[in-house]
């Protein structure tokens, strides 16, 4: 018997499962308990969380069938028929399970644990003020509240820049004064090439560029570019905002649709930019299916 889960779930079953996921649950203890059933692959994701899916269920299920580890790194055709003829002993992943079982927990632990300290803290001069601690959510959150202050603390600072019109034999234009020897930010986030903090200097500028002749001049110079890396899901997230205005979330659903329903995508949720070995003749393919 095969266990693979959905993709996408990563949140661990238990007994007390989800209602949405209960009656899952239910019908693969029902399957697993089959008498013509003699042994249990596990073919979740290739990772700790896909080990502590697993692991939760057959626990769940009291089992003591033997397990054997389905191991893909991709979902090319080749791979998981390579994949299904190399099955692992499950014994051989037990370190992994380990470890993901000991993240879950400790996320468990200090969550609880830090969510009590937390309210007790700031309920101690009257009333109950729940203040919720994470692993993730925690610094996640310290990092908006440090933006949020960021821009509370912002003053204004009032900076010039010198535009000029130009007139040439292809038309007029605008042009603006950019500063050559600028290095850089350094100390000062606000710092622009083009930005001048004394109006003294834009003054100055101007009155030693205003009514007088320039020569314009246009260099080119060669270059060579390695090809842009693969889209891992924060940047196909900013390009796809960037370019189309979507979300996030919407974004994700679309990369999760087409590597589910249309096998055109890797696995989206990696933070990986480069492909498995095995993709290799898979690309060549999909290469030589395009240019005809």
């Amino acid at each position: 018997m095969v266990i693979r889960p959905s993709t996408g779930h990563s949140t661990a079953l238990c007994a007390e499962a989800d209602r949405k996921t209960e009656s899952r649950l239910k019908v693969l203890n029902k399957l697993i308990k089959r008498k013509d059933v003699e042994g249990l692959i596990n073919a979740c994701d290739a990772g700790r969380e896909g080990e502590l899916i697993f692991n939760y269920i057959a626990q769940h299920s009291k089992t003591t069938k033997p397990v054997q580890r389905l191991w893909l790194q991709s979902m090319t055709q080749g791979a998981i028929r390579d994949g299904f003829s190399r099955l692992r002993p499950g014994r051989e992943m037990e370190g992994l399970g380990d470890a993901a079982v000991c993240r879950s927990e400790s996320d468990w632990l200090v969550g609880i644990n830090g969510t009590r300290a937390m309210t007790a803290f700031n309920s101690k001069t009257g009333g109950f003020h729940l203040t919720t601690v994470g692993r993730v959510q925690t610094p996640t959150l310290a990092i908006v509240v440090d933006r949020e202050k960021r821009i509370r603390e912002f003053k204004l600072r009032p900076y010039w820049e010198v535009e000029a019109s130009f007139a040439a034999k292809a038309g007029d234009y605008t042009g603006k004064w950019i500063d050559e020897g600028f290095k850089g930010k350094n100390e000062d986030e606000h710092a622009r090439a083009d930005r001048l903090w004394e109006q003294n200097r834009a003054d100055a500028i101007r009155a030693a560029t205003l009514g007088k002749p320039g020569i314009v001049t246009e260099e080119a110079k060669p270059e060579t570019r390695l090809s842009p890396q693969l889209f891992d899901l924060t940047s196909l997230q900013r390009e796809a905002n960037a370019r189309f205005g979507f979300s996030a979330k919407t974004t994700l659903s679309i990369a999760q649709a087409l590597y589910e329903k249309h096998k055109v995508l890797t696995y989206p949720r990696t933070d990986s930019r480069c492909l498995p070995e095995d993709y290799i003749p898979t690309v060549k393919g999909n290469i030589d299916r395009s240019n005809r």
